[in-house]
């Protein structure tokens, strides 16, 4: 169970004020099969990353897995990537959940930006175990707002906004969709928190990833059948969350209260769950003790950079999540996982007790995905 709300909630984050944004131009059905392409080659990369890590003992992160798979240059490129992307992540976490976390004491600005590191961040620096406990109550808060939303907003859709199809730009979304689905960096993590027990942890995978694919289904279909093409539009284009837009259609102040605290339990479980990860990597990276004063240390490493980015630029929250999955999240969490299988199962013939289906020819269709994501990102940002 903690395994599963961990994952789920390192996925549902910041990317959800994002997704129905950047899909609704193409509608809810393109938006739907471009989701469930996108979930199905998260799922399977997280398997094969587990897998690898695996073959390794406790303590491991990205960056020794890519030592013994890789090398020497292939763990400083994953090294250069994973910091290049969960960086990245951190920054969109700041920009979107410290004004509205701000907000519930009358805060803004730079002091947001303070509070906002300084709460989670002590959590972060206190033990991966009350990251644990923290996650798994916000979690369920989260869930349960989602519910009261979901509930509130059924009532409003319309079938004639969820009807537009243009399977010609859905593929936009698909770098957001990416960062959307990402919880890879938490894996070597639970690997070892989780007494690598092999049953559990493909279990958490499947049942934390497919509870993420419900909850953006059904996000998707809210919003996209009641709010216009035109209003969405215009939130993008401002840079606000989703969430904000929700104002223009609602008629009782609840459901805009509940869109905010849905936003915000979002944003926090996600921080908490990448700041998990970065604090094992940065740790890993300078041979640094996990625990104690070093940890603390480890901890502001992770939370500084990223407070200083988002006070330079506060509304860098849509550029930060695109450049994230379309590069980030294929290359690191796509293609690496790949690559470490391939080398660990084919040159040097390590043995897994539940080695995923599909061989080479899965693996090498997951590469290929991956690389056309990483194109389309790069189409987007010359275009």
């Amino acid at each position: 169970m903690s395994g599963t709300f961990l994952i789920a909630g390192t996925s549902i984050g910041a990317g959800m004020l994002g997704i129905p944004l950047v899909t609704s131009p193409g509608g809810f059905v393109p938006a739907l099969c471009v989701s469930i392409v996108v979930w199905l080659f998260m799922m399977i990369t997280g398997l094969f990353l587990l897998e690898a890590a695996l073959w390794l003992p406790n303590g491991a992160s990205f960056l020794s897995i890519s030592r013994k798979y890789l090398g020497r240059k292939g763990e400083t490129i994953t090294g250069i990537f994973f910091g290049f992307l969960y960086y990245c992540i951190m920054v969109a976490y700041f920009a979107a959940g410290a004004p509205l976390f701000g907000g519930l004491f009358g805060v803004t600005g730079f002091w947001a930006y303070l509070l906002f590191g300084a709460v989670f961040g002590t959590i972060v620096a206190i033990s991966p175990k009350s990251i644990d406990r923290v996650n798994v109550v916000l979690t369920i808060a989260m869930c349960l707002t989602w519910l009261l939303l979901i509930g509130e907003g059924a009532g409003k859709i319309d079938t004639v906004l969820l009807s537009r199809s243009n399977w010609a730009v859905s593929w936009v979304a698909a770098p957001i969709l990416f960062s959307a689905f990402g919880y890879h960096n938490v894996i070597p993590s639970l690997v070892t928190y989780l007494d690598r027990n092999v049953r559990v942890l493909r279990w958490a995978i499947v049942v934390g990833t497919t509870l993420t694919f419900i909850v953006y289904t059904v996000w998707q279909l809210l919003i996209i059948g009641t709010l216009s093409p035109d209003i969405l539009a215009t939130t993008l284009q401002e840079g606000r969350p989703v969430t904000e837009a929700l104002k223009e259609v609602a008629e009782r102040p609840i459901v805009h209260a509940l869109g905010k605290y849905f936003a915000l339990l979002a944003i926090i479980t996600s921080t908490l769950g990448v700041s998990f990860s970065l604090v094992d990597f940065v740790g890993d990276g300078l041979k640094a003790a996990r625990t104690g004063l070093s940890r603390i240390g480890l901890t502001l490493l992770t939370f500084v950079p990223p407070f200083i980015l988002v006070l330079i630029n506060p509304r860098i929250f849509d550029q930060a999540l695109g450049v994230a999955g379309g590069f980030g999240e294929a290359f690191l969490n796509g293609m690496i996982p790949v690559a470490l299988v391939w080398v660990g199962r084919y040159w040097m013939k390590e043995r897994s007790s539940h080695p995923l289906f599909g061989g080479k020819s899965l693996l090498m269709f997951t590469f290929f995905i991956a690389l056309a994501v990483m194109l389309m990102e790069l189409s987007i940002l010359i275009r």
